[in-house]
């Protein structure tokens, strides 16, 4: 189970889809993620790639968010994170969508840029290396082409993976450690 840290539906547990890959940002990161991020969360376009459990979709809807698109191809996460949209009663406002990351770039009717991108790949995309870990990537950069002015693109990867070529790729590009993990976001500059 995990639980919602704060906002409409603090408290709030959901369950966690039994599906292998799955490894849902711990609280203490959520919790310093959605710190950095309060100002642009109220009423914001979310899109949650590689949702997994929903989490980071379901906590920014507890916290004002006004619509989140889910991303998740496997078909037990999915019913898992629409079952914890009904519970939460948030159906009008999340959409989960069955399809490969992957085609995100080439689909053309996904509706409202995002203010936020959450993209938390399987880990093992980035620890193989190789074309894997540069498919990951790119993918990751194509998708902040996305992103409404001012928005911010958020990846959840292990501690400190990125390398100076990648972290270039995106100038201004920011980290902070969990643990194990690493969080890195940036914001599309205004203009």
């Amino acid at each position: 189970m995990l639980r919602i840290t704060a906002g409409e539906f603090r408290g709030r547990r959901l369950k966690v889809p039994k599906v292998q890959a799955t490894r849902p940002l711990v609280e203490r990161a959520r919790e310093g993620l959605f710190n950095h991020l309060q100002e642009q969360v109220p009423g914001a376009v979310v899109w949650d790639v590689y949702a997994g459990s929903g989490i980071l979709g379901f906590e920014a809807l507890s916290r004002g968010a006004a619509q989140v698109l889910a991303v998740e191809l496997s078909y037990k996460a999915r019913q898992q994170i629409e079952a914890n949209a009904r519970l939460l009663g948030v159906e009008e406002r999340h959409r989960c969508l069955g399809v490969d990351a992957h085609r995100l770039p080439q689909m053309p009717n996904l509706g409202v840029a995002p203010d936020l991108l959450f993209f938390d790949p399987p880990y093992d995309d980035f620890r193989q290396g190789g074309a894997r870990r540069s498919k990951a990537w790119a993918l990751f950069v194509a998708l902040t082409q996305h992103l409404a002015a001012q928005g911010c693109a958020v990846v959840h990867t292990p501690r400190g993976i990125l390398n100076e070529e990648e972290r270039s790729q995106l100038p201004g590009l920011c980290r902070r450690d969990y643990s194990s993990t690493s969080l890195y976001w940036w914001h599309r500059p205004a203009g």
